[in-house]
């Protein structure tokens, strides 16, 4: 099935993106690596990519005399949808099903993700539809956070949900980290996100629940530690960090708002102890 674009996509007269010389040319390559049968010759491959890229090229399809020649069409027609970032995005993607059905092996959904999340586009493919970013919503670093928490917050604004989880964990583990070192909690070497919680909450007079129900309070966070430890899976099984299969919007956007929840506790309850202590 063609890829769908969302409804801004399809009829914009301004693109949201173009394709870099450098994912141009990976895509190019990629292009190049797909192999030939008796279904479907080296020519066939090139003038299937060449119908698909004509449309957001804007120009008008017609077949080439050779294969040398549809090398040479195919890179100009290319090269001017390259202007049309999403509609490029749709084409080579279209192709790839059209030639796919010859019993090829073209390069996945999961494959040109890669190659999104590499050269940084914003935008990903998700369960047959081109995804734009730019609708993530993470906490925001406050005036002490290191350079690690600031620089992976920012760059997890840019993208997806399902893209930006790599982001928004790393920003969390370094946060986590950091905070153990400033308020003089030992941690091993290479601690991971999970025990630089325990550590903290069980060490900081701050995370101690305070009010009414403390005890019940106390099992919610103790299940925070569970929900940081899944986070990290799904960060190395089902993000970017990796070659995986991405979590879908809804999913990958509700743990983005787990992290967001442990973000936002930790730094309320440190206000809190430091405004009771004077600080």
């Amino acid at each position: 099935m063609p890829l769908l674009l969302p409804t801004e996509l399809q009829f914009a007269t301004d693109y949201a993106f173009f394709i870099p010389d450098d994912a141009f040319r990976e895509f190019q390559a990629l292009i190049r690596k797909i192999t030939p049968n008796e279904r479907c010759t080296e020519k066939q491959i090139l003038e299937t990519f060449k119908k698909q890229m004509a449309k957001p090229a804007e120009i008008e399809y017609g077949r080439s005399s050779s294969t040398g020649w549809a090398r040479g069409d195919l890179e100009y027609s290319m090269e001017k949808a390259s202007q049309n970032g999403p509609g490029f995005i749709a084409a080579f993607f279209d192709a790839c099903e059209q030639i796919s059905l010859s019993e090829i092996s073209v390069p996945s959904g999961l494959y040109l993700n890669q190659i999104l999340s590499k050269h940084a586009l914003p935008c990903h493919i998700s369960d047959g539809e081109l995804i734009l970013a730019g609708n993530v919503k993470v906490p925001e670093s406050n005036a002490s956070a290191s350079q690690t928490v600031v620089r992976a917050l920012q760059d997890a604004k840019t993208l997806s949900p399902a893209s930006a989880i790599d982001r928004v964990h790393t920003a969390l583990h370094a946060y986590l980290i950091e905070l153990c070192n400033q308020y003089s909690i030992p941690l091993e070497s290479g601690a991971t996100a999970q025990k630089a919680f325990k550590e903290l909450k069980n060490n900081h007079a701050a995370l101690k629940p305070m009010g009414n129900r403390p005890e019940e309070v106390a099992k919610v966070l103790n299940s925070m530690a569970a929900t940081i430890n899944a986070l990290g899976t799904i960060r190395n099984h089902a993000s970017l960090a990796h070659n995986n299969e991405l979590l879908l919007e809804p999913e990958a956007q509700a743990m983005i708002n787990a992290a967001m929840t442990v973000f936002r506790y930790i730094e309320e309850c440190i206000a809190r102890h430091n405004r009771s202590s004077g600080r």
